[in-house]
């Protein structure tokens, strides 16, 4: 895969660092994947390498099947259906990661549209036409954006969490009540893992004075979430803290190898990156819920395994009740209800228009 390292340009017809290869006035699809890459700013680190990734795919596909210092108006317009056909070919990427890339590719073409005027010949509209009329435009369209969760996947996976028994030694006892108190806020709340794993012990006592209500500000978009913890999460999470015995702000903290408490500071435990005390890591809120899923009876392998499959759940109960789409994107914190729309309910609800319909014209 080729590294891109050239400085970008930031205008077109600007002097390329590259030996040009072509008689152009338009910088090479390498100087605007970097242009992408430098100039784009996200909040979330996480987010920028998840768009770096995605924006390198893109270009070792173009070098794959080209050149990189060819113009970047030689883009064709089926572009993007045909990155997503290499992207399962010839990488057997899996679909989440497919959907992931393809949406980056996306908003690099919406930013050197909106930002450099005639690098791109064809429209949105000339590309969406293109996906549409080819084989893998008509695959892509026809696999729902997220498949469809069990309506008990949140009970399943907090019954399987309960079944699993306290045991007497305080180490082992203090992971299983922190797994059932992370099982029990993902469930209840519908937060990224990051953000359920930033919750303190100031949020907790400020949910409990408000009926369970909290205002959650999430790392990855720095909107606001409006969540409610139930008083049987609550309880979960407060037996947890009751075993711990422990200074530390988190919510849900490492354990160490042995449950040894080095300082009994929460500036410490703030700052620490290791041992008894620190903030519970994504990576280990994500393995603990993977290990969970085959006790729940669910193939650890699919989509729905992951932390974020309570956030989808969460969302999709919440339309199956009527709940208006303006209330759930409250509780997700996204920015639009158009967001909430294009990921949880693209497609109109026909049996709720039918009895509207029925009743209206009763």
């Amino acid at each position: 895969m080729r590294s891109y390292r050239h400085p970008p340009v930031t205008a077109p017809g600007r002097t390329s660092n590259l030996v040009p290869l072509y008689n152009r006035d338009m910088p090479s699809i390498h100087e605007a994947i970097e242009a992408f890459k430098t100039n784009v700013q996200f909040r979330n680190p996480n987010t920028r390498r998840l768009y770096h990734r995605g924006i390198d795919a893109f270009g070792e596909f173009i070098a794959a099947n080209g050149s990189l210092d060819a113009p970047i108006q030689s883009l064709a317009r089926d572009a993007t259906a045909a990155f997503n056909g290499w992207m399962a070919r010839d990488k057997g990427y899996a679909a989440p990661t497919q959907r992931l890339y393809a949406a980056v590719l996306r908003a690099a073409l919406r930013y050197w549209r909106a930002n450099f005027d005639g690098w791109i010949r064809f429209t949105r509209e000339q590309e969406q036409e293109a996906a549409r009329t080819s084989l893998i435009g008509e695959l892509d369209d026809a696999e729902p954006r997220h498949a469809r969760l069990p309506e008990d996947f949140g009970n399943r996976m907090l019954k399987a969490a309960l079944e699993i028994p306290v045991p007497a030694e305080p180490h082992a006892r203090l992971d299983v009540l922190r797994l059932r108190a992370l099982i029990a806020v993902l469930r209840a709340s519908a937060l990224r893992i990051g953000d359920a794993l930033r919750l303190t012990r100031a949020d907790l006592a400020d949910a409990a004075a408000q009926n369970g209500r909290l205002e959650v500000k999430m790392e990855k978009t720095g909107l606001t979430a409006h969540i409610r913890l139930g008083e049987a999460t609550l309880e979960f999470v407060q037996t947890y803290l009751a075993a711990r015995d422990d200074n530390s702000p988190w919510l849900f903290i490492q354990h160490g190898k042995s449950n040894r408490r080095r300082k009994n500071s929460p500036a410490f435990f703030r700052s620490a990156r290791r041992g008894y005390g620190a903030r519970l890591s994504t990576t280990s809120g994500w393995r603990l819920v993977q290990g969970l899923a085959a006790g729940a009876g669910l193939d650890r392998s699919a989509q729905f395994t992951s932390p974020h499959a309570f956030r989808h759940w969460h969302a999709q109960r919440l339309i199956d009740q009527g709940v208006a789409l303006e209330n759930v994107q409250a509780v997700l914190g996204h920015s639009t209800p158009a967001t909430t729309r294009a990921v949880y309910a693209p497609e109109p609800d026909r049996r709720a228009i039918d009895d509207a319909e029925k009743k209206l014209q009763e």
